[in-house]
């Protein structure tokens, strides 16, 4: 923090304090600079016409102490309504400090020396623009209208090559050059985007809302680059130019793709609605076609199917082998044959466990084989069976196959005998 500037035992000190008592109600310092306070009005020199303010003290150019002075700052006297001008060495303090706590209504002991600093800088710089605006202004605008846009096309960092499907064609990544590289004016410097700089709303530091003018380096670059335009503008147009005819004739190709593409899918819809409407007429015969072949298919599959029901009952009926008896009786099981099958499924079952247990090297009967081989034996008798024995001259019960396959063979023997 700055120290606070006090008037002091110098000469423009003294003589400024002098003043002030003889231009006051009261008549010493300490209670005269209680009187005074500053207004905020400051005027610079070089900001055109001399307002009435400070013409009306007698002493444009100068300080109320007499020394020479670039800004005046106005202050007044509250006790009588006087007003005067005081230069910057004279107001960062007292003066400033008043106006300031009665401004904010804080007490005076608060003030700290970075608000006077930043009350005279506000002022300053204030005024400061308004003379260079005021000066400058008209030129500064009629060249950065001008070159604006060339600004953002030249001033800028070519990166990496791509294809633009708008252009139809490779171009290069560009990015805002933020910085200048190189020196001024040679063959190698690379310019800083001026719009960048001055106004880019991307740009929180841009000079339009910070010192609200140019600063020198961009008016340097701003001259230089303005000098240049004409030949570089026009061939920037040129080149957007180019790039236009581009744009439009990929809008032309995509269009003429449109079109091309819509009289393709026309042309398939109609393929398709003739393809459908031929299917449909042809739906009877392809029918009728269907159904003779399922028609053959069910004869073909009723073939085959009675075909291995005459060969499993044709393996069934004939004589058991020996291996087969051995093995009905190893397992404790009656020789079976076709009289025990009256499904498909059963016929299809005994008949390949004949062959298995047919075979010399027997491969073993699984538990489920064996316990469907007993229930199927445990049967009721088939019609045959029962039928058989009636023709025998048995009248009692029949309860399982297994008995009517026992029974049979016990009346065979009993009538050969």
């Amino acid at each position: 923090m700055m120290v606070r500037r006090k008037l002091g035992t110098g000469r423009w000190d003294k003589i400024l304090m002098r003043k002030m008592t003889e231009l006051s109600v009261a008549h010493n310092y300490d209670e005269a600079k209680e009187e005074w306070l500053a207004t905020g009005r400051v005027w610079w020199a070089g900001n055109g016409e001399i307002p009435d303010w400070v013409s009306q003290t007698n002493h444009t150019g100068k300080c109320l102490c007499g020394h020479n002075v670039v800004y005046h700052f106005e202050i007044v006297n509250t006790e009588n309504g006087l007003t005067e001008c005081v230069g910057s060495d004279h107001i960062n303090s007292y003066l400033i400090m008043r106006q300031i706590a009665e401004e904010l209504k804080v007490d005076l002991e608060t003030i700290t020396d970075a608000q006077v600093q930043e009350w005279i800088k506000v002022r300053v710089g204030s005024m400061k623009e308004e003379a260079w605006w005021a000066e400058n202004g008209d030129n500064f605008r009629m060249m950065f209208d001008k070159i604006k846009e060339l600004d953002l096309w030249e001033n800028v960092y070519i990166g990496q090559q791509y294809y633009s499907s708008k252009h139809r064609d490779y171009l290069y990544v560009k990015t805002i050059r933020k910085k200048a590289s190189g020196q001024f004016g040679t063959t190698h410097y690379k310019m800083g985007s001026i719009v960048w700089r001055w106004n880019h709303p991307d740009n929180p530091k841009a000079q339009i809302n910070t010192t609200g003018i140019p600063s020198d380096r961009i008016m340097q670059d701003l001259a230089l680059l303005f000098i240049l335009s004409d030949a570089k503008i026009e061939a920037m147009n040129k080149e957007k130019a180019r790039l236009l005819a581009l744009e439009e004739e990929t809008l032309r190709w995509v269009e003429e793709q449109r079109i091309e593409r819509e009289r393709r899918n026309a042309e398939r819809a109609e393929e398709r609605r003739i393809a459908d409407e031929k299917w449909e007429a042809e739906r009877p015969a392809r029918e009728a076609k269907r159904a003779e072949r399922a028609r053959l298919a069910e004869i073909e599959r009723l073939y085959v199917k009675e075909r291995k029901r005459l060969q499993r009952t044709n393996y069934l009926s004939e004589e058991p082998s020996d291996i087969f008896i051995n093995n009905c009786q190893l397992y404790n099981i009656p020789v079976f044959d076709i009289n025990f099958a009256v499904s498909d499924w059963e016929l299809s079952f005994l008949s390949s466990l004949k062959r298995q247990m047919s075979e010399k090297n027997m491969t073993r009967l699984t538990q489920a084989q064996g316990r469907s081989l007993r229930e199927l034996l445990n049967n009721s008798p088939t019609d045959k069976q029962v039928t058989y024995l009636r023709d025998l001259g048995y009248q009692g019960e029949i309860p399982t196959k297994l008995f009517a396959t026992r029974k049979i063979k016990e009346m065979k023997e009993n009538d050969e005998k």
